[in-house]
């Protein structure tokens, strides 16, 4: 594995994106839409919680 997927794998474990190992095993794997879907969702609702008051 290169430098390059190596600090991303890092990265993506340390603020919990993914957590699955079956996908953090498999960098050069083609993933499913839904588990692209999924870590974006989780990362949005990291930056936008959905349940936070506007004020």
């Amino acid at each position: 594995m290169d430098d390059r997927k190596a600090e991303v794998l890092r990265k993506v474990r340390a603020y919990g994106i993914l957590n699955d190992p079956q996908w953090l095993n498999k960098p050069d794997e083609p993933v499913p839409l839904w588990v692209l879907l999924e870590a974006l969702v989780q990362m949005m609702e990291r930056l936008e919680p959905p349940h936070t008051p506007y004020d």
